[in-house]
This record gives C-alpha cells, sequence and structure tokens, in this order.
C-alpha cells in the first residue's frame, strides 16, 4: 500500500495543510506508537512493506550456519527480477536515469574493481585521484568552469564528488557558512531560499543551526526575485536557486539571482542535482535554455547529481565551488588524534572506491556527444507528452521544463487523473501546491517507440474517469509517493513511524 495510501486511509482528517507545523510533534512519542500500531494492524501496510515475510526466512538474527553463495544470489535475483520489471517499459517516472541493463552491468564491472577500496586510502590506490579529478574536470568543463578564471585570473573552478544531491548540498551549505563566519563574522547565518527549493536545503540548515528563509514564487512557479531581495540581511549567506526545481523542472531566474548574489556580496548555489546532467546539452544542440552555471558572476556553487541523468550508479554526485578557497571550508582535520593525522573533504569519511571508477567509466562512456545523442531525444519525447496535455482542454501544464511534464487541472481533482493512470501501471509523482503530478523523462522513456501514444490514450481516459468521479481521490502529494490534506500535527508522527518501520524486521 506505501505510505501514501496509509496516509490516506488512516489518518487523513481534511484540515489544512500547514507545512512547518511539523517539527513541534516530531518527539510526541505517543502519536509514533499511535501510527505504528495502526500500521501493524493493516494488512494491506504489512504486504507493502514485508511482500517477502512468507516466501523467505525473516531474518531477526544473525544465522547460526552459513548460507551458500548459490541460495544468497538466487534469492537476490529473483527479488531483483520482481522489482525490476515495471519501469522497463517506460511507465515510471524518474528514478531509473539509463534504463538499460548492459549499461548497468558494465558500471557493475567497473565497480567491481574497487569495491573493497576506500577512497581515504589515495597511496594505496593512486587511480582513484585519477578518477576523481577527472570527474570533477568534465563535470567543470560541462557548466563552464572557465569562466570564473577568464573574470578573475587568480581564481579557478573546482569541486568534490560526493555520495548524493543531498551530500552536495550539505556541503555547499555548509562551506558558505563557514566562509561568513570567517569573512563576515556572521554568528547567525541564514540562507535564502524559494520555497520550491530541494528539502535538502532545509535539513542542512536546520542540521547546522542555520536559518532557512523562505521566499514565495511568482505567477510562472519561479522564484520571486523581489521577494527573496528584501528577505535578504547581514546575516545572509547565501541565495539559492534550482535548474530545475524537482516539482515541475522550472528553471528560477538565476541571472537576476546572480545580480542579487553580487550585488550583496553573498554567495548563491545553483541546485542542479536533478536537471544539471542534461540541461547543460540543450544550448549546445539549440535548444533555447537560460543560463545557469559558472558563466553567471554570482554563482559561487552547483550540485549535479552524475547519478542521474550522469548515467552514473546510485550513490554519486558533484558539488562545485567557484574557488578553492570555499571549497576548503568544507573539510575537516584533527592534527592530534592518537589515530594519525587525519582530514576528509566533507561530512563522509569512507567512500567507495567502486562508485568513483564507475561515475568516470560512465562519463568517459558517453562523452559529450554520447549524452548530447540521449538529451535530445529526452527533450524530443518530453515536447511531445507537453503537446499530448496541451491538447486536453480539462488539463495545464506547470511552467515549460525541457525534462518534465508537470501536469494540473482547473475543472477537477488532478489526483483522479493519477489514481486511473495507476491503474495502468503508470507511477508519476504527484505534487502538492498546487495538486498536481509530473513524468520525469529518463532513459526508459525513449527506447519505448509508443511511450506517447500509450501516454495520451490513457490520460484521456483518465481524464474522461476524472470528470465522473464525485468523491474523494485516492492519490495524495508526497515526494516519491502522492497527498491528501491532513493534520499537521499527525505528518510527522506518520512518517516518522515509517522510516521506522523501512530499518525494521517482520514483525515490526
Amino acid at each position: 500500500m506505501g505510505i501514501a495510501k496509509f496516509i490516506e486511509k488512516k489518518i487523513v482528517k481534511h484540515l489544512p495543510s500547514v507545512a512547518r507545523a511539523v517539527q513541534r510533534s516530531m518527539n510526541d512519542d505517543k502519536k509514533i506508537d499511535l501510527v505504528m500500531n495502526e500500521m501493524r494492524n493493516d494488512p494491506e501496510m504489512v504486504d507493502s512493506l514485508f511482500p517477502y515475510r512468507e516466501k523467505y526466512p525473516v531474518n531477526d538474527k544473525m544465522p547460526e550456519k552459513p548460507m551458500s553463495r548459490e541460495d544468497i544470489l538466487a534469492q537476490i535475483k529473483e527479488m531483483h527480477a520482481l522489482e525490476s520489471a515495471p519501469w522497463k517499459g517506460g511507465k515510471i517516472s524518474g528514478s531509473f536515469y539509463h534504463g538499460d541493463q548492459d549499461h548497468y552491468d558494465f558500471l557493475n564491472e567497473a565497480f567491481g574493481y574497487y569495491s573493497q577500496v576506500n577512497s581515504i586510502q589515495r597511496d594505496v590506490c593512486p587511480s582513484l585521484t585519477k578518477y576523481e579529478g577527472e570527474i570533477i574536470a568534465m563535470t567543470l568543463d560541462i557548466f563552464n568552469g572557465d569562466a570564473v578564471n577568464k573574470r578573475n585570473p587568480e581564481q579557478k573552478a573546482c569541486g568534490s564528488l560526493t555520495t548524493g544531491g543531498t551530500d552536495s548540498i550539505f556541503q555547499s551549505v555548509y562551506a558558505h557558512r563557514e566562509w561568513g563566519v570567517d569573512q563576515k563574522n556572521i554568528t547567525q547565518p541564514e540562507i535564502v531560499l524559494p520555497v520550491s527549493a530541494h528539502p535538502a536545503f532545509f535539513k542542512a540548515a536546520h542540521y547546522l543551526n542555520m536559518k532557512a528563509v523562505v521566499a514565495k514564487l511568482d505567477d510562472n512557479f519561479e522564484a520571486d526575485v523581489a521577494d527573496m531581495e528584501s528577505k535578504i540581511t547581514s546575516n545572509t549567506v547565501m541565495l539559492v536557486g534550482s535548474a530545475g526545481n524537482y516539482g515541475h523542472g522550472i528553471i528560477d531566474p538565476l541571472e537576476k539571482l546572480s545580480d542579487l548574489a553580487v550585488k550583496h556580496g553573498i554567495g548563491m548555489h545553483v541546485d542542479g542535482c536533478l536537471g544539471g546532467f542534461i540541461l547543460a546539452w540543450a544550448q549546445p544542440l539549440g535548444i533555447e535554455c537560460p543560463v545557469f552555471d559558472f558563466r553567471l558572476p554570482g554563482v559561487t556553487a552547483i550540485s549535479a547529481d552524475t547519478h542521474k541523468y550522469g548515467y552514473a550508479l546510485k550513490g554519486t554526485s558533484t558539488v562545485l565551488f567557484s574557488n578553492e578557497k570555499l571549497r576548503r571550508y568544507q573539510y575537516s582535520g584533527e592534527v592530534d588524534w592518537p589515530g594519525g593525522v587525519y582530514i576528509s573533504t566533507g561530512f563522509n569519511g569512507s567512500k567507495s572506491g567502486g562508485l568513483f571508477a564507475a561515475t568516470w567509466a560512465a562519463m568517459m562512456h558517453y562523452g559529450k556527444e554520447g549524452y548530447m545523442a540521449r538529451a535530445k531525444k529526452i527533450f524530443d519525447v518530453n515536447l511531445r507528452l507537453k503537446n499530448v496535455v496541451r491538447s486536453i482542454p480539462e488539463l495545464k501544464l506547470f511552467g515549460d521544463s525541457l525534462f518534465i511534464t508537470a501536469v494540473g487541472s482547473d475543472q477537477f481533482n488532478i489526483y483522479h487523473v493519477n489514481d486511473y493512470l495507476k491503474t495502468k501501471g503508470w507511477r508519476m509523482n504527484g505534487q502538492q501546491h498546487p495538486n498536481g503530478f509530473h513524468f520525469c523523462i529518463t532513459g526508459p522513456q525513449i527506447t519505448n517507440p509508443t511511450i506517447v501514444e500509450d501516454f495520451e490514450k490513457d490520460l484521456k481516459a483518465a481524464v474522461e474517469y476524472a470528470q465522473a468521479q464525485k468523491g474523494d481521490p485516492k492519490s495524495a502529494a508526497m515526494y516519491g509517493g502522492a497527498g491528501k490534506e491532513i493534520d499537521p500535527s499527525m505528518y510527522m508522527p506518520m512518517l516518522t513511524a515509517y522510516t521506522d518501520v523501512t530499518q525494521s524486521t517482520y514483525p515490526f
């Protein structure tokens, strides 16, 4: 059933949503226990979380006797086959960015040569320095890192390989915080960001004891520049803009935000975790796309996930900085530790050398020509899907993204459309404020020659279904799921309980 359906089934109270009312209920153990008991007694929820509990033994203790490699791999292969089948037809939004098992096999082989290697031990495996340095150099190349040096010969754009988009964002927020403390004597650092910015920025601000100051969006669902400027204070260390944002794939007015950053002498982070590695190819292909990289003088950091449209394995991203001094603020070192002199580039110490090798292999395999060829196909499929939406009067597009088709309606509850699409095997990403869903176009969609026609047929039928509905939809709007409006005091207890369960065995 999943957490979204559980919420709507068990705890929905049809009260107005208050997005930021959740922290006060985080520690409400009674509410968490209430939800946990509801989950335990809900067969659908249990089945969704533990579908293999009857087929395979539940290992709630270390097994006394070893299990053969053959039996272990047989279990893994069977579960993998069941869970991989849905994405191969192209009906799942995002998640599986490449969509070619041969490519994954190639990356897995590269990973395997370094699967046991710790990236800290560069003296043992100096090849990791080659991989990481070249990954960063190639990423800087496509994001026009040379523009920094052209503006200021004393500065050079640089970066680090991280374990994912959240890690990249954390590293940038932390570096800007430390810069603000060191260079401006800021003791209560703030970041200014639009409400559409990724939750990782709010997480980073919370963990790093910073204030996240939220600005509204304009009528085009872009960051409202005037509102963002009004929220800049003497404590502001950085602005945030997206290229493009998760909800709608929209690129914020980054040129104007860059001007603000320069005007106020503060940092600016461009979040390209989702879209960076595909939007980079728009202009080279002759497709109109706003400048979002280091060509903008106010940009001091960029995050871009190699494990998305970079087609690397999951667990890699890049964080880029406009100069080496800013990057150094993310470093952490201990010189008096009994275990020896220690330094790390960020929050993580150990990182798998296999991910370094596999990411390098992916980028080398594709090169500019390969990336552009796939981007062209993705842009084309997305344009055709948007035209399908435009042809249906009852629907509307949110923005005009190059790689995301974001859909809403003023005629009926759009979640009814999503409900129907689910019955046909489609898995869209639900959105809220306003209600909608999006279809993020990736590799599986460009390999299905009938994907547009299939989507058009099912979408038109979904609209007819939605028009006939009188009750509430089943869908909701959660990250990775989809939301009715619920009692805000119950949101975090529900999500906390669900997260607890996902780290448990059956019975939980």
